[in-house]
């Protein structure tokens, strides 16, 4: 295609020499650059600088008069490495067209990229005198595009310039197939400023735009590219590789690739990528920047780190992009103590570089060094109002000075002040023992205060985490002595046991701190997860049916080499989960074969910059014979997990019908998917005793499965419908004891042992409750009033206390309960209870009665008869027949026949330690 245009440009070159006359000469010149600069903007476009260059060099020798011909020439020679070259092109034809406001535009721009400082400032006074030439009613679509540019190089309020310039050139209307000059350019424009103020949404929409009119053009490909990357990878690399069909040597799309496989650790292809570059342009600064990135993230060379650093800023060598390139990078693979050098040595060569301001107030938050973050995250905010991350970190700040503060010699934790009164206490125990034995059992001190914030907005979680909207389904984060959670109980955190969460992202701080932060994120989830299983049985991981399948059946095993991969780009959320299982198991089989110490040694390796597959090689054996070790002794149990049991899936089947269902089974007894399929159409059909023995066939198939169509869940349901709490509760109980995250069942087991007066059982079930949601007012109220009937007053003050901060429609009862209890201990606060109790219910004779007690000495005081709770709150005392008492919650109404309720989550979602 290529030579065809060039060919149709020489023979319109040889065709204009055959009329003379200076007039006539003087048309077919500018005839030939209407014709002909078309096509080499189409040639520019894909990157063939060298035949640019030829054709620009073949037009000025003809003398042609547009200043676009010297333009494309300094731009190639510029693109192609010739910087000294396109330097001289840029003074000679900034001196021959002063007055042109577009040649001055790119020869600023050249200027300014390659660190010309005088020429740059020598081109502002054209570019604003050419820009005040320009007649207003003569205006093209092209001239607002110009002066939109400009007028923000110029530094003019881009709210203004979208509104006076590119605005309307966006307003022009194709005419058929032609487009008017400038359409595509104002959208281009457009997007590109948006992306510079962070605002992703707005880019999609300006380079969508420009897409309907140019869909081949390269630059609205690779724009659409870097506008969808962010948030939506899949997209954004779909027009990536759209704009490399259209423009193989496109340097910028080049380099975002290089990038995204950095970012996934396939440093061979980031190579070639950047070997693709180099063939056009050798001396390209960011390529060599990238060329340093990997030398210290693939081969820990930082004398090839420095070398290629060199290379970068031998163009212009205080050139503030090159360290803010380096040190973004460097961040994103959570080395935030090199990306936070590589940002100030960027504002060492220029203390304005928003960019570099910017992304070193994110690395400050995520080194926990917030009181440094927050100024410099103003200071962007200050002096670009349009910038979307400054603003959404400046509204973050705000939100996070309203937040209490709970500090110990080992932590600080910053929480929401009404939730740090609910669950502070248990955050600081958890965590102080975490540090005790992780600290312990990896040989690691760690002298700094760990900061740990909890966030119950999910966006506010991700503006802090990763610094842009999104993350949805991410419970927690961990940057090295930073963790960030989502509340527990919040809409994200669902029905996840948060405090297995926490000790997750506790353990990645001992791991990324003993590393200094050099391990891959699929070791430190493995430890992680790995760690869970030892504080807790029911944390973590176990196998599963939909595991065994993967293993067995989807070959779903990936090699230890390349266990990286598991967690950049899993088919589903279902893979990303096995890659934790899997990682999890990598650190088992390593500690169980060859101890723990190896596994220590490991860690030790790669702070001291050792590369993964070397580490474990050295401190296990060859990898090739781990590999196959592993994946043998994972196939091994794999095939054991339900040995007996049917794995295929009924074929031909009326999976509704309880009569061809009921023979399936009986001809095919130990099919698992089948047994679950007649258990929950007899818990349908309220068979209840047919569902039991149902129930209790698929519980002999699969007796530790916990997970979702379990055989423990359905019994539980078939002894509900009978109306039998004691079969109920002990089939829950054996749930419960398998799962961490069975909340339904732990509530209803809270219910029957209350009825049952099993103060042990409700308080059991109550901190399994509490670790997936402390804001349930009624499990602390039934802890409360186990507590106070096993005479353990402080327990039941704390838990009556919780439950008045979470609006009870009994507060007069708890008031009273905690008056009582702290009456002999104090005596203030128990007053104030008793007062606030009677302000509530003024005819509570209980607690008029505690009052005159407290006032006048002891008395024989009757007791409140013993409390019937109702199924939602807790119940006031019983009321004074003398006159109104507070209204107690209404009774629950008769369960019918209910439906499958407290299985536990089947996957929760990954507590995702560091960030992708």
């Amino acid at each position: 295609m290529i030579r065809v245009r060039v060919a149709i440009l020489f023979l319109t070159a040889v065709t204009v020499f055959g009329p003379t006359g200076v007039f006539a000469q003087a048309d077919y010149k500018r005839y030939y650059d209407e014709d002909n600069l078309p096509k080499v903007r189409e040639i520019f476009s894909v990157g063939r600088y060298d035949i640019v260059l030829q054709v620009c060099d073949y037009a000025l020798r003809r003398g042609q008069p547009s200043w676009e011909w010297r333009v494309l020439r300094l731009e190639s020679l510029a693109n192609l490495g010739r910087y000294e070259e396109a330097a001289e092109e840029a003074t000679k034809t900034a001196e021959l067209f002063r007055k042109e406001l577009g040649a001055q535009l790119r020869i600023h721009e050249f200027f300014r990229a390659t660190g010309r400082k005088e020429g740059a400032a020598a081109t502002l006074a054209d570019i604003n005198a050419a820009a005040s030439a320009v007649p207003t009613r003569e205006r093209t679509t092209m001239d607002l595009v110009h002066l939109a540019e400009a007028a923000l190089i110029l530094g003019a309020d881009p709210g203004k310039v979208l509104e006076q310039y590119l605005g309307p050139a966006k307003a022009a209307k194709p005419k058929g197939q032609d487009i008017p000059p400038g359409l595509v350019e104002a959208h281009l424009v457009s997007g590109k400023l948006a992306l510079a103020k962070e605002d992703l949404k707005k880019a999609g929409e300006e380079y969508g735009q420009a897409f309907k009119y140019a869909p081949e053009n390269p630059d609205v490909l690779f724009g659409m590219a870097r506008a969808f990357l962010p948030s939506d990878r899949k997209i954004g690399m779909s027009y990536l590789e759209k704009t490399l069909e259209q423009a193989p040597f496109h340097a910028g799309a080049l380099l975002l690739q290089t990038e995204q496989a950095i970012n996934f650790e396939k440093f061979e292809a980031a190579a070639e990528y950047l070997s693709r570059v180099e063939t056009v342009n050798p001396r390209h600064p960011e390529a060599h920047a990238f060329r340093a990135i990997l030398a210290e993230l693939e081969r820990n060379d930082m004398a090839a780190f420095a070398k290629e650093r060199e290379n970068a800023l031998s163009v212009w060598q205080e050139n503030p992009e090159i360290d803010y390139l380096i040190g973004r990078v460097l961040s994103r693979k959570y080395r935030y103590q090199e990306g936070a050098d590589s940002q100030k040595r960027a504002l060492a060569f220029d203390p304005d570089f928003l960019p570099a301001k910017l992304q070193l107030a994110l690395d400050y938050l995520r080194l926990g060094k917030v009181e440094e973050a927050w100024p410099l995250a103003k200071e962007v905010a200050t002096a670009d109002q349009y910038n979307v991350l400054a603003y959404n970190l400046d509204i973050l700040e705000k939100e996070i000075a309203s937040f209490a503060s709970v500090e110990t010699d080992d932590f600080i934790i910053r929480l929401p002040a009404e939730e740090a009164e609910i669950y502070g206490d248990r955050v600081v125990e958890l965590l102080t023992e975490a540090k005790e034995v992780l600290g312990a059992k990896y040989g690691l001190v760690i002298e700094e205060p760990t900061l740990v914030e909890f966030y119950p907005d999910q966006q506010d979680f991700a503006i802090r985490s990763f610094g842009s909207l999104g993350g949805e389904g991410l419970l927690g984060v961990c940057f090295g002595s930073v963790v960030t959670m989502n509340s527990p109980g919040s809409a994200t955190a669902g029905k996840s046991n948060w405090e297995a969460t926490l000790w997750h992202e506790y353990c990645h701080v001992i791991t990324l701190t003993a590393t200094k932060n050099k391990m891959p994120r699929w070791l430190s989830e493995g430890i992680s997860v790995y760690e869970e299983k030892q504080r807790h049985p029911n944390w973590g991981q176990e196998m599963s049916p939909d595991y065994r399948r993967m293993i067995l059946e989807e070959d779903s095993l990936t090699p230890i080499r390349d266990m990286s991969q598991a967690f950049f780009q899993p088919e589903s959320g279902k893979h990303l989960m096995f890659a934790y299982y899997q990682s999890m198991l990598v650190v088992e089989h390593i500690v169980k074969n060859f101890g723990l110490d190896s596994l220590r040694a490991i860690l030790a390796d790669l702070a001291a910059g050792v590369l993964i597959n070397d580490a474990i090689a050295k401190h296990t054996k060859p990898l090739d014979e781990l590999e196959k070790e592993f994946a043998l002794s994972t196939l091994k149990m794999a095939e054991a997990y339900g040995s007996k049991v049917d794995w295929k899936s009924p074929e031909e089947l009326n999976l509704r019908s309880l009569p061809a269902v009921t023979a399936y089974v009986e001809a095919n007894p130990a099919n698992f998917e089948a047994r679950q399929i007649l258990t929950n159409l007899l818990l349908e059909q309220e068979q209840w005793d047919a569902a039991i023995k149902s129930a209790d066939a698929l519980l002999a198939l699969l007796p530790d499965y916990a997970g979702e169509g379990n055989g423990y869940t359905a019994k539980a349901l078939a002894y509900r419908g009978k109306k039998d709490p004691a079969g109920e509760a002990a089939v829950l109980e054996e749930l419960s004891s398998r799962s961490a995250e069975a909340f339904s069942a732990y509530t209803r087991l809270i219910d029957v042992n209350f009825d049952g007066k099993n103060w042990d059982g409700v308080i059991t079930n109550a901190k399994r409750g509490l670790a997936i949601n402390p804001f349930n007012q009624r499990i602390h109220y039934c802890s409360g009033c186990a507590h106070e009937a096993k005479a353990e007053a402080g327990l039941a003050v704390k838990s009556f206390e919780n439950a008045l901060l979470l609006d009870p429609a009994n507060p007069s009862e708890l008031r009273f309960r905690l008056a009582r209890l702290l009456k002999t201990e104090d005596e203030t606060k128990a007053r104030r209870y008793v007062l606030d109790s009677l302000a509530d219910s003024p005819r509570y004779r209980e607690a008029h009665g505690l009052l005159l007690e407290m006032v006048e000495g002891p008395k024989v005081v009757p007791l409140p008869p013993e409390v019937e709770v109702p199924k939602s709150e807790g119940a006031p005392p019983a009321p004074d027949p003398s006159g109104p008492a507070p209204a107690p919650a209404p009774a629950p109404a008769p369960a019918p026949a209910p439906a499958p309720a407290p299985a536990p989550a089947p996957a929760p979602a990954p507590a995702n330690g560091v960030p992708e």
